[in-house]
């Protein structure tokens, strides 16, 4: 699997790609910041609360879906979302992928979903028409993730509109675990002290893919920023970057996306 970053501390050719891109994409916030910043001062802030009792699976869906497809996705949902619905599913919100800031996917969306309990989910599973749908899967989209946690004690996660939200994805190296959690600890502190929170953490995650052999991924972390430019900042900064050979070495494969909720 070809690494994210390059060992070197200067001369890396994606790690230079990877700051360029930044440049660019810091470019683009600040011109439509300038442009949009009057109307969002004055828009309506929209909220999205979504709740999980204990025992909920959360689920977030990650499509990459291609126009000329369309008519194969409303088969699959005219097919099995009333049943789903019926067997304790229920689809909470949408979060729109502004970028793919780290990481060689590139999701539309991550669709917040939840089912009512494990029990529930695998009684659905196990209907003769989960088989037939999920076979439409690998023609209705380009790739499709989705990531089940099943939760512990009761959650509740809360979406803005006049917000932007960071969702990171670590697939931890089992040699070097304590350099991904250095990491991801650094990275929240650095977020909290421009004003970020995290908003969910977890763990235990079951992935299903196209690929049956793909491997999920050890934490899904989400973190709720007042702006993208200070996520921007932040990955620019002097300390953000004394931490990347840390980051390479605790993992075996990273993303990093920046989203914020579908109004």
């Amino acid at each position: 699997m070809q690494r994210f970053f390059s060992s070197s501390r200067s001369s890396s050719p994606i790690l230079l790609y990877f700051f360029r891109v930044l440049r660019f994409f810091m470019l683009g916030v600040l011109v439509t910041s300038l442009f949009t910043l009057p109307a969002l001062a004055n828009a309506k802030d929209e909220m999205l609360s979504v709740h999980f009792n204990p025992g909920a699976v959360m689920q977030l869906i990650a499509p990459v879906t291609e126009a000329e497809k369309r008519p194969l996705r409303d088969e699959y949902f005219k097919k099995g979302a009333q049943t789903a619905k019926e067997y304790g599913y229920t689809q909470n919100g949408v979060l729109v992928v502004d970028k793919t800031l780290i990481g060689t996917f590139h999701p539309n969306v991550f669709v917040v979903s939840q089912w009512s309990s494990l029990k529930a989910q695998k009684s659905f599973q196990a209907l003769p028409l989960f088989s037939e749908i999920k076979a439409l899967r690998r023609d209705a989209w380009k790739a499709l993730k989705l990531y089940d946690y099943e939760v512990n004690k009761p959650t509740t996660l809360r979406f803005s509109t006049n917000k932007v939200y960071s969702i990171s994805l670590a697939w931890v190296n089992p040699k070097a675990p304590d350099d991904y959690y250095n990491f991801i600890d650094s990275l929240v502190k650095q977020a909290e002290s421009m004003g970020g929170k995290v908003i969910s953490t977890t763990h235990d995650i079951v992935l299903s893919d196209h690929n049956p052999y793909a491997v999920a991924p050890q934490q899904i972390v989400i973190i709720e920023w007042n702006e993208a430019t200070y996520v921007e900042t932040l990955l620019t900064s002097p300390e953000f970057k004394a931490t990347v050979e840390t980051l390479e070495s605790g993992t075996t494969n990273f993303e990093l996306h920046l989203v914020r909720l579908r109004g």
